[in-house]
């Protein structure tokens, strides 16, 4: 059985006009806090492996832990947000997604489709690296619609919006006889910061 944790990144800086923001203070804090849990869980990091979407947020997430494990962080495409519909500005995407929150998933673009059957196939690979038997754990460091994409599939459930997880919130998956399973899902937000 291989083990992950879709981490959702820390609370990043909302702006209208930027497309990758970072961390805020308060996130930083979140991410090193995140890294002394993580630090508790999986001793000195053994057996661990560290992967995030591209995006800063995501990435500076990922950076305390794997100072601390002194580890590298294996960027992965495959995880990054969900595509905004082409030609949208990005002072649009805030509402689009509160929208995206309350439809459903067959109701995507042939591209955001894509994007979320590329999340399932990446994270069914994990176990079938050459590596394999050094990595008992799998620690993506991603965003709030990835994590929800990787829910609603292995529920079979069309509904876009399956729970609320928090910022450095973890859930657990398994992978068992060659497929995803849900063990625990994360810690859920009891606030309006739902995107970004």
């Amino acid at each position: 059985m291989h083990q992950i944790l879709l981490i959702r990144h820390g609370e990043a800086a909302k702006s209208a006009t930027d497309a990758d923001p970072g961390l805020t203070l308060l996130g930083q804090r979140q991410a090193e806090n995140l890294a002394d849990d993580l630090d508790r869980q999986f001793p000195r990091g053994e057996g661990v492996r560290l992967v995030s979407s591209p995006k800063t947020r995501a990435l500076q997430t990922a950076i305390p832990v794997a100072g601390r494990w002194q580890m590298q962080v294996d960027e992965e495409y495959n995880v990054i947000e969900i595509p905004s519909p082409l030609g949208m500005p990005l002072a649009e995407r805030g509402q689009w997604i509160r929208g995206l929150l309350h439809s459903r998933w067959d109701t995507l673009t042939p591209e955001q489709g894509h994007w979320r059957e590329g999340i399932t196939d990446y994270l069914l690979r994990l176990t079938s690296t050459t590596d394999e038997r050094r990595f008992h754990t799998t620690l993506v460091f991603c965003h709030f619609m990835v994590i929800n994409s990787v829910v609603a599939a292995i529920r079979n459930d069309l509904q876009v919006a399956q729970f609320y997880p928090d910022y450095t919130s973890q859930t657990r998956l398994a992978i068992e006889g060659g497929k995803l399973h849900l063990v625990q899902l994360g810690r859920e937000t009891n606030s309006g910061n739902l995107i970004q």
